[in-house]
């Protein structure tokens, strides 16, 4: 997978397996279209975390749990959860490139934040030698941009 980005580090190439960014984009559905808590309850994918965030906030706070609230309780991913949650396609490069692409390719971050993850990520200046690199190794490339831009969405 492929993006132009034009933030820090600086632009970058997203390159892991098809099949868990088939499953981070339906998490990501699945925690984003709800509106209310009777819609996450509907969603296998999304109760686990959601209601392990309530919960974890009820422990703190000593507000009600998830199972206390009521399926009419408006959900607003952005304001109940925050973006901690979800995957990361820069994470996902430095975990899941092959080792050798990244060794070869990789750049180290040098970008901070308080929240900010640094990772080795691959410019996208290089991305024709990653691309031929991927396949000398036996991987078939899928640009996808709408699900990469499900991921930032």
């Amino acid at each position: 997978m492929k993006r132009h980005f034009g933030e820090d580090p600086q632009d970058w190439l997203a390159v892991f397996p098809y099949e868990v960014a088939l499953r981070d984009v339906e998490l990501i559905e699945a925690v984003v279209e709800p509106k209310t808590l009777g819609e996450v309850r509907r969603s296998p994918l999304a109760v686990p975390l959601v209601k392990a965030v309530y919960n974890d906030r009820a422990a703190v706070d000593g507000g009600p749990s998830f199972d206390d609230l009521g399926d009419d309780v408006p959900f607003d991913w952005y304001d109940d959860l925050g973006h901690f949650w979800r995957p990361d396609p820069r994470l996902r490069t430095a975990e899941l490139a092959p080792a050798r692409l990244l060794a070869d390719f990789g750049r180290q971050d040098r970008a901070f934040g308080m929240d900010y993850e640094p990772a080795t990520w691959l410019p996208l200046d290089a991305q024709d030698a990653i691309e031929a690199a991927l396949r000398e190794m036996g991987h078939e490339i899928i640009c996808d941009a709408t699900m990469l831009n499900r991921y930032l969405a």
